[in-house]
């Protein structure tokens, strides 16, 4: 009995205390976490052939993740094809699924800081929000995984400027 109550107490102060870490950290990083000096990539994305006017900026983006395909052609496990999934918010997703289907054929460009980093041939209208780009060249897994961290902290710092600005 005395071992069930002290193994409960201790599970509560352990929930306890890692709630208030929890609500310390949230706290903290949206009032601190903040740092204009860690965006270095700013992503935006352009309907190739469009306007030069990108259809989704910076803030649109909600994340990314990198992925990579495996080249069939090649039996050589170092030939991947990497590339990067952006998600986006609701109110860009939507943006996106007009686009998509107004111009099925084309491509979508990713563009970082003025270069296109990747493309997405418009197959079909995209509706869940994702979207793959595939690298437009190729890059040693070396580079690619330093551009992600890049690309992944930036739009961090991004969102944290965008939740700091609605405050």
């Amino acid at each position: 009995m005395k071992k069930s109550i002290r193994h409960r107490f201790l599970i509560n102060s352990f929930l306890y205390l890692f709630l208030i870490g929890v609500a310390a950290l949230t706290t903290s990083c949206s009032r601190n976490g903040y740092d204009p000096d860690k965006i270095s990539h700013r992503p935006r994305i352009f309907l190739d052939g469009g306007a030069p006017i990108p259809i989704i900026d910076e803030y649109d983006i909600a994340g990314t993740q990198l992925g990579s395909f495996t080249d069939i052609f090649s039996p050589d496990q170092k030939d991947r094809i990497y590339g990067v999934w952006i998600g986006l918010d609701r109110r860009a997703a939507m943006t996106l699924q007009k686009e998509t289907a107004k111009h099925i054929g084309r491509n979508l460009n990713l563009v970082v800081n003025g270069t296109v980093i990747g493309i997405h041939p418009i197959e079909s209208t995209i509706t869940n929000g994702f979207i793959p780009f595939i690298f437009t060249h190729r890059k040693s897994e070396e580079a690619v995984y330093a551009f992600y961290k890049k690309l992944e902290v930036s739009v961090r710092q991004i969102q944290l400027e965008l939740q700091r600005q609605r405050n």
